[in-house]
């Protein structure tokens, strides 16, 4: 199992963006991720289409290759704002980050991201961080 956020899905799937070098050991690996995940991608959608960085045409085939990556969304252990606070203050991240470090920390796998801050917490929990 591998840990995936929306920077590295991102990083798979846009136009623009350089791929990931671990991208073939993270597309072949079971994915989870965040329930934050699938809003965190249709944010990053949406600005891109505001900014021209993608054109409307293109947001079906976008979708259609981030729904191929085949990433089970699970709902987070802990439904208490606190933990997540406490989350984020401890590992120096958003709320929203500190979801994805929550579960990779919980399932004891490595994290695919492309957020420096995220890595760096990664780093320091003790986890293989993918890039």
């Amino acid at each position: 199992m591998i840990v995936i956020d929306a920077s590295y899905t991102l990083a798979l799937v846009m136009p623009d963006e350089e791929r990931p070098r671990s991208m073939a050991e993270v597309v072949t690996a079971r994915l989870g991720t965040s329930t934050i995940w699938p809003l965190e991608i249709a944010n990053a959608l949406r600005t891109s289409l505001r900014r021209g960085r993608v054109l409307a045409a293109d947001i079906d085939l976008l979708c259609q290759r981030v729904a191929e990556l085949t990433i089970d969304v699970v709902a987070p252990p802990h439904v208490l704002p606190r933990r997540y606070l406490d989350s984020a203050l401890a590992h120096e991240l958003t709320p929203y980050d500190a979801t994805y470090l929550d579960l990779a920390m919980l399932w004891r796998c490595p994290l695919a991201t492309r957020d420096a801050a995220l890595q760096a917490a990664a780093g320091r929990a003790g986890l293989a961080v993918l890039s």
